[in-house]
């Protein structure tokens, strides 16, 4: 069980939190929950600072003799990019937990902060960065290129191992329809780095999505399908949701509303449609690819009508049981809280009856679920004994949405 610890960073005073494979904050505005979700993404993301150092060093770039210390610079920068001026956050402490004697602290003290890995992980970091020089000043010279392949793929499953699950992690931000209008010249721009991922991320997917999804999946050789019947159910949820097929050519993105070929080009469909296109996408692409996610969303539901809400929590857990992926995810919707307790419900209950009404591929283990409120500086575990999310938090829940919407008005 990993484990992510939190002390006086922003909002938080202390957290504590066992990492569950389906994860999900609410609480108050500003209370904490996208910065819960920005430091896990850290952490979970470490391992990409261990291959970009490897790749220093097979470059030649990095003649340092203690590769270790660029690595720490390196995720100190990572660091930095998603806390403008951490230095005004005062004296704080991160950590997390891998397992099998594996930790990451990131802290700062007198305004500077400063990684630390526990013995174990800084000796196998060490013995990771000796291997590579000892490879590269002996034997790359006279190594065939077959061997150095091979070499490489070996140190790759190194690095996977480093951080126990070999999982990508994907952080799926808020304000998504952001996306529109602001490639090319206003990447750069003074925008949320959660927000540069997710864009560079939709201009890496982008081409993948020229034709309609049943067409593309049909070309089975292109991708790693491991459920075709869980694909299928993907595609069937994403087209209810955007009321039509979504294709992109000719550098244009549309929603394809029926067979007569009308259309509707995505800079100007609904916010909704906006919101939830490239979540979707990002969620399908996963599936495409037959590996292991550790999947980040703030705030799934935001712009959606209630049934597309109950679609979109239908997609996530169908996703996040097709190859054990790990979900983390900030609501404040009553909507997607109840719908989470019906996969729960019928989790538990595995009967025939049950079976009519939901697929077993959008059911909820109820071990899996962890469900917190987070307000007062500190997270509140909202899981009753029957492995269920509290009804007063869904009505809390509620109550809140009622609030921002009275703010909104006023």
């Amino acid at each position: 069980m990993q484990q992510l610890k939190i002390r006086k960073f922003g909002p938080l005073k202390e957290v504590e939190l066992k990492i569950q494979d389906y994860m999900i904050f609410i609480g108050p505005q500003a209370s904490g929950k996208s910065t819960i979700l920005k430091i896990l993404y850290i952490f979970k993301s470490l391992r990409e600072e261990v291959f970009r150092t490897v790749a220093d060093i097979v470059e030649g770039i990095n003649a340092d003799p203690l590769p270790e210390m660029i690595l720490k610079e390196h995720i100190v920068n990572k660091f930095k990019s998603f806390w403008d001026s951490p230095e005004r956050y005062g004296d704080f402490f991160l950590q997390y937990n891998y397992g099998n004697d594996k930790l990451v602290s990131i802290f700062q003290k007198k305004k500077v902060v400063q990684i630390v890995f526990s013995d174990r992980l800084e000796q196998e970091i060490r013995d990771i960065f000796a291997g590579l020089r000892t490879f590269i000043s002996e034997r790359y010279k006279d190594a065939t290129q077959e061997f150095k392949e091979n070499y490489y793929l070996e140190l790759d499953s190194y690095i996977y191992e480093l951080f126990d699950r070999e999982q990508i992690p994907v952080y799926i931000p808020a304000g998504r329809v952001m996306a529109y209008g602001i490639f090319g010249r206003y990447l750069n721009e003074r925008l949320d780095n959660t927000i540069k991922i997710f864009i560079q991320q939709i201009a890496e997917m982008r081409p993948l999505y020229f034709e309609q999804l049943e067409k593309m999946v049909n070309n089975e050789t292109a991708f790693n399908i491991l459920d075709r019947e869980s694909v299928e159910l993907a595609i069937a949820l994403i087209k209810q949701i955007l009321k039509g097929d979504y294709i992109y050519g000719e550098e244009v993105e549309r929603i394809k509303l029926d067979k007569k070929g009308a259309y509707i080009e995505m800079p100007v469909a609904s916010t909704g449609q906006q919101e939830s296109l490239w979540l979707m996408m990002q969620l399908f692409t996963t599936m495409l690819s037959g590996v292991e996610y550790f999947i980040i969303i703030d705030e799934p539901e935001a712009h959606l009508y209630p049934l597309a809400q109950k679609q979109l929590i239908a997609l996530i857990t169908l996703v996040a049981n097709y190859t054990n992926n790990q979900v983390v995810m900030t609501t404040n919707s009553p909507t997607v809280l109840k719908t989470i307790n019906n996969q729960v419900y019928a989790g538990r209950k595995k009967g025939d009856d049950v079976a009519k009404v939901m697929n077993s591929k959008f059911w909820l283990k109820e071990d899996d679920l962890g469900a917190y409120i987070v307000e007062d500086g500190v997270v509140r575990n909202i899981v009753e004994e029957n492995g269920m999310i509290s009804p007063e938090m869904v009505d809390i829940a509620g109550e809140m949405i009622e609030e921002e919407l009275k703010l909104l008005e006023g």
